[in-house]
């Protein structure tokens, strides 16, 4: 079983596997490329996952299955098993990916784009690129609204 939050950009997991009560964080590098997985009982890195280039939003899906990690300079979002500790697969995304937000269901994932200011709607189960929304200047952050029907986005400049 697990259950997750998400605290200041680091995503922190409770783990069935683990002692009881144990956390897990998950945290992008966005300077070396990779994200370390944090034992929080310890604070210690207990592993270090190579991951694209620069790195930055991450979450994970509504079944604790995979580590979404947003890599801005490939223009993807990756996929980290949390089983296997290792990247198992790659979406496609739009130049530089920053931060995202699943649906409630979480089958649908909404990237924001900063670099040609859109969102990118990806399914998530096919692995697919569905489509592209135009949006305002250097979109970040992204929610939902917890009944679905609306979807937000920040931006850094005015």
């Amino acid at each position: 079983m697990w259950y997750h939050c998400l605290v200041s950009g680091i995503a922190v997991w409770l783990a069935g596997t683990l002692p009881a009560g144990a956390f897990i964080a998950y945290v992008s590098n966005e300077k070396s490329n990779t994200v370390s997985v944090i034992d929080t009982d310890k604070w210690a890195v207990i592993k270090t996952i190579k991951v694209g280039q620069r790195p930055r939003g991450i979450e994970f899906t509504r079944d604790g299955k995979f580590v979404l990690v947003a890599v801005g300079d490939d223009d993807t979002i990756q996929m980290i098993d949390t089983a296997t500790q290792q990247v198992a697969d790659t979406l496609p995304s739009g130049p530089d990916p920053e931060l995202f937000v699943q649906d409630k269901a979480g089958k649908i994932l909404y990237v924001a784009n900063e670099n040609d200011n859109t969102v990118t709607i990806i399914d998530i189960e096919r692995r697919a690129r569905v489509g592209d929304v135009q949006v305002g200047v250097e979109p970040e952050g992204m929610a939902i609204s917890p009944d679905g029907r609306f979807l937000w986005r920040t931006s850094s400049i005015p």
